[in-house]
Parts: structure tokens; C-alpha cells; sequence
């Protein structure tokens, strides 16, 4: 074992340390690999259908519902760190408290390595308002009808659009490119205040 601790290999052949994270080991080609090709809901979808479509989805809605582009990028980048945790089912995060610090810590170092800046409390509630809406759209398109109530209650509205999932390499590409869309946006704006 490295003197750093368990340790994964990531798409690119690097490093990824999960116990001391760093920013220098976050890269976005393994981030949109990973995403694409790990299946929403453990799986337990009617068809697959990847994280990094989820974002993308999130990310695009935001935009079209007229939220700035930075918070939009920190939309489409609310998952990555899943690239190296994986995506954990909420369950499992709230059985598991440890697993739950290890994946905060992981969130931590990869909003830091994307520049992700969120300045308020309601930039976080604004984006999990949109997973929400993803969730809500995901589960009349994408899952089956569930025999329990749902844990999280009422839901907002589903997008009036039908998701029609994405294989993972065209996810990959949709989600490449929408990062790089937005840190254009980012940078005209920030350009623009001078």
C-alpha cells in the first residue's frame, strides 16, 4: 500500500488517493469518463442510463429556468465527485456515517480543483431543487412504479420533456462539452464585469 493510503486507478492511468484527495489528481476527461459510464439508481433503471447524463440534464435546465452560468457549471459538477467515490445510494450514505465523511471530503477537493465557488446557502438548495426535478422526471421516465411511499415526499414537478438515456460515450461527449460551454460562459462573464 502507498504511504497515502488505498488508492484507485482512474481512466487516465493516474492516481486517485480516497483517504488524501488532493486537487492536482481531479482531471475532467476522468471525471465525464467515470460519470457516463456508471448507471443512476444502483442500476435499477429500466434501461441504463448514466450520472453524467443526470448532470448534464440538471445543468441544462438550470440554464433554460435562466440561472448564471457559474451556478449552472456547479449544477453540471454536482455529481463528480462520484467519478471517484462511485455513485453510493443515499441509503447506504445515511446507514454508513464514516462512508458519509470520506465522500464530503472527496466533494471537497473536487469543487475545489474545478473552481467551483458556492458563495450561499441557496446555491446548494438551487441545485438540489433540480436534482429533485431530475429525480421526479427520472422516476416517470426512466424507473418502475414503486410499491412504498417515497422517502423523500412530494416531489416538484417533472420536466415536460421524455429523457431518452444516452449510451455512455455520446453521455461523455455531452457532458465534455457542456463543462467546457460553461467555463466560456464563466470567463465572457467575468470578462464582461471589467
Amino acid at each position: 500500500m502507498h504511504h497515502r493510503g488505498p488508492w484507485q486507478q482512474t481512466a487516465s492511468g493516474r492516481a486517485f488517493f480516497l483517504g488524501d484527495p488532493r486537487p492536482e489528481e481531479v482531471r475532467i476527461d476522468d471525471i465525464a469518463h467515470a460519470l457516463s459510464n456508471q448507471c443512476r439508481y444502483n442500476g435499477h433503471t429500466r434501461e441504463f442510463y448514466s450520472v453524467a447524463q443526470h448532470a448534464y440534464l440538471v445543468s441544462k435546465w438550470m440554464e433554460e429556468d435562466g440561472w448564471i452560468p457559474e451556478l449552472c457549471y456547479a449544477g453540471l459538477h454536482h455529481d463528480s465527485a462520484e467519478a471517484y467515490t462511485g455513485d453510493i445510494v443515499t441509503q447506504i450514505k445515511h446507514i454508513v456515517p464514516e462512508l458519509r465523511c470520506m465522500v464530503a471530503g472527496v466533494e471537497v477537493v473536487v469543487e475545489r480543483a474545478l473552481g467551483i465557488r458556492r458563495t450561499a446557502h441557496c446555491d446548494r438548495l438551487t441545485i438540489k431543487y433540480y436534482d429533485l426535478v431530475a429525480l421526479a422526471t427520472e422516476r416517470r421516465d426512466l424507473m418502475s412504479e414503486n410499491i412504498m411511499p417515497f422517502v423523500w415526499g412530494d416531489l416538484p414537478a417533472p420536466r415536460p420533456t421524455t429523457i431518452i438515456p444516452k449510451a455512455p460515450g455520446p453521455a461523455e461527449g455531452m457532458f465534455i462539452m457542456r463543462h467546457w460551454e460553461l467555463v466560456r460562459k464563466i470567463e465572457e462573464a467575468f470578462c464582461g464585469r471589467d
